[in-house]
């Protein structure tokens, strides 16, 4: 791994109330959520990847409103929600599945939601509308490789707690695994 690479640490939780009346209280708190992009993310594992095993590669072809196509390749490093990740914009989705095909990865979940998001400080938060799965809020950030997952995970969720985020909603799970444990139903 190169001396850039970053981690990601997000804690998510389900959003009980209707999304409505959370985004009111982010206004409330000053906290403006930006317009809504449509997420549509396809994600690749080795095959037979079990659910985010440690330091296994994930590949993500995430189009955005359509138009924008993102590629990332994720590799956790504690848990699903704390991950290294590398991502780059390509031009040309179905040529880039083809891609990922040819180097034998098979196809994990197919989803797509409405993201809205805002910067507070160094935290991003993302409030999800996800098809089929339901609604949900997302705070990370974006850390050195060195830091004590703990501590910033603690970060978080007081952020979350003070928004009246209950921590017995938490979800562990990225929506690729929700979305395919739901489809194995």
């Amino acid at each position: 791994m190169g001396k850039h690479s970053m981690r990601e640490i997000e804690v998510k939780a389900r959003l009980i109330e209707p999304i409505e009346c959370f985004i009111k209280k982010l206004n409330e708190n000053n906290i403006e959520l930006g317009g809504e992009l449509e997420q549509h993310d396809v994600v690749y594992g080795q095959p037979g990847a079990k659910d985010n095993v440690l330091g296994a590669n994930w590949l993500r072809i995430r189009t955005e409103n359509t138009h924008t196509v993102y590629f990332t390749l994720k590799k956790s490093v504690v848990g699903h929600l704390d991950s290294i990740e590398y991502e780059v914009i390509v031009n040309d989705a179905k040529e880039l599945q083809n891609i990922i095909i040819e180097l034998g990865y098979e196809l994990y979940s197919d989803l797509t939601k409405v993201r809205r998001k805002a910067k507070v400080g160094e935290l991003e938060i993302c409030v999800d509308s996800v098809s089929g799965l339901g609604d949900f809020v997302e705070v990370e950030k974006l850390c050195s490789d060195d830091v004590d997952n703990t501590e910033i995970v603690a970060e978080l969720w007081s952020f979350l707690s003070n928004l009246g985020i209950d921590k017995k909603h938490e979800v562990f799970q990225g929506y690729d695994v929700l979305e395919r444990q739901q489809r194995e139903l």
